[in-house]
C-alpha cells in the first residue's frame, strides 16, 4: 500500500482533475489568497493544457501510426485487401486556446503549495480542489487487455484495447498458430490494431497476444495473460 500524490499520472485521468480544478479554483481560490488576476492565468494555463492531452497530441499520434500503415502499405503492400487506396489526412481537432508562457505544471504547483500554506485552508477546500492525496491499495502488476476482431477499411483485423494505468505504455507481441513469439509494437494509445494479413495459403488463423509494462524505454514486469482470438473465414 503506497500514498500517491494528488495529481493523477494517466493522461485521461489528468484531463478529469484540470477540469475539476478549474471548476473550483475561482470559488476556493480567494478563500486562501489567489488573486482574480492569478484565477484567470490559471485558468488560461488549464484550458491549453486539457486542450493538448485531449485534442493535439492524441490527434498527432494517431496522425503518425496512420502514414506509418500508408508507408508499409505502398511499399511493401502490407495490408492491401484490393480496396481503394486513398492517403489518410490529418486529423481535424478544435483551435488551440491562447498559448500561454511554457511552464504551466511548475505554476500550478506553485499555486496548490501556497493555497495549502494559506492560514484559511481547510482539509474541506483541498478536497474541494482534489489536492489532498489518497492512498492506493490496487497494484496493477500486469496489464489487462481486451482482445477481439473486427471490420476494419481493408478488411477484418484484430483490436487490442489496454489500459496503461501509471505507466508509458504497452510491449506487444504475437504469435500465429502456436509459432514463435514475435515482437509487434510499443503502444502507447489505445486501442492498438493487428492488420496483417493472412499467411498466404491460410483461411483462418489462431492468433494469440501477450503484453508487459513499457516505460522509459525499456520493456518489464510479467507478461499479461495469453489473449487469443481466431481471424479468417
Amino acid at each position: 500500500m503506497s500514498a500517491n500524490i494528488f495529481f493523477p499520472r494517466t493522461e485521461d485521468a489528468q484531463i478529469v482533475w484540470l477540469s475539476h480544478y478549474n471548476l473550483k479554483l475561482p470559488i476556493n481560490g480567494p478563500i486562501c489568497g489567489i488573486s482574480a488576476e492569478e484565477i484567470a492565468s490559471t485558468q488560461l494555463d488549464v484550458a491549453y493544457w486539457i486542450w493538448l492531452l485531449q485534442y493535439w497530441h492524441p490527434a498527432l499520434q494517431r496522425d503518425a501510426k496512420d502514414a506509418t500503415a500508408h508507408k508499409q502499405l505502398m511499399v511493401a503492400g502490407v495490408g492491401y485487401g484490393g480496396a481503394n487506396i486513398t492517403h489518410p489526412l490529418p486529423s481535424p481537432f478544435p483551435n488551440s486556446p491562447s498559448i500561454p508562457e511554457p511552464g504551466m505544471q511548475k505554476r500550478l504547483s506553485s499555486q496548490i503549495i501556497r493555497i495549502k500554506a494559506s492560514a484559511n485552508y481547510t482539509d474541506v477546500i483541498g478536497h474541494e480542489l482534489g489536492i489532498i492525496a489518497t492512498t492506493n491499495t490496487v497494484e496493477h502488476l500486469i496489464p489487462d487487455p481486451t482482445v477481439y476482431v473486427e471490420l476494419g477499411e481493408s478488411g477484418s483485423r484484430v483490436r487490442i484495447d489496454f489500459k496503461k494505468y501509471r505507466h508509458d505504455g504497452i510491449w506487444i507481441e504475437g504469435r500465429i498458430n502456436s509459432g514463435n513469439w514475435e515482437f509487434l509494437a510499443v503502444d502507447t494509445v489505445k486501442p492498438y490494431y493487428d492488420e496483417r494479413p493472412l499467411a498466404n495459403g491460410n483461411t483462418h488463423e489462431t492468433r494469440e497476444y501477450r503484453l508487459r509494462w513499457w516505460d522509459k524505454s525499456v520493456a518489464h514486469g510479467e507478461w499479461s495473460a495469453v489473449q487469443q482470438v481466431v481471424i479468417g473465414v
